[in-house]
């Protein structure tokens, strides 16, 4: 990922495990939990059909699940929450991902990449950053963001979770046992 526009965009990428323990998610615990209970016997990741719409009912209207698809490497939201609207003041349902930003090209960049390292290797991700970037300085996020594929553990979704953060925090002040081994 190109420091200078990981710099230009304000927004940190950290990856976890995929066996990292739920309780070390925060107030995300429970949907990390949900998750890996989807997950069937011997697959690498749960199901985009694993998920049932009444287990999210705690999450409605702050989270997205995205699309993946490769070769070309694209990503294009299929659901995007009420409150994410109102947060980026954007509806992405059905759009690719970044295309609504002031700078959609370094929007791609930085964020492609974090995704397409999911893709090549799936992990949990933890994502924050300002909205500035959707003319929102005002607005910091914070998202737990969790791969869904075939059993063979091929990404082809990803459910986001998302929680509003005050603009000073920074995720591992906000949860300190957050198992991020690195940040891209």
């Amino acid at each position: 990922m190109s420091g200078s526009a990981q710099q230009q965009l304000a927004w940190r990428y950290g990856v976890c495990p995929l066996e990292s323990p739920s309780d070390r998610f925060g107030s995300f615990s429970e949907l990390v939990s949900l998750w890996r209970a989807r997950r069937p016997a011997g697959a690498v990741l749960p199901p985009r059909a694993g998920l049932d719409f009444y287990d999210l009912t705690g999450w409605l209207g702050r989270i997205f699940i995205a699309e993946v698809t490769c070769a070309p490497f694209s990503l294009r939201y299929r659901l995007w929450g009420t409150e994410l609207t109102a947060w980026w003041g954007v509806d992405y349902t059905g759009r690719t991902l970044g295309d609504q930003a002031r700078n959609p090209d370094l929007w791609r960049l930085v964020e492609f990449s974090y995704f397409e390292e999911m893709a090549r290797a799936p992990f949990i991700g933890v994502a924050a950053g300002r909205l500035d970037q959707h003319d929102r300085p005002d607005i910091k996020v914070m998202s737990v963001d969790l791969p869904l594929g075939e059993p063979g553990g091929r990404l082809t979704h990803v459910l986001c979770a998302h929680a509003l953060i005050s603009l000073d925090a920074e995720p591992e002040t906000l949860i300190p046992d957050l198992p991020v081994v690195r940040w891209v």
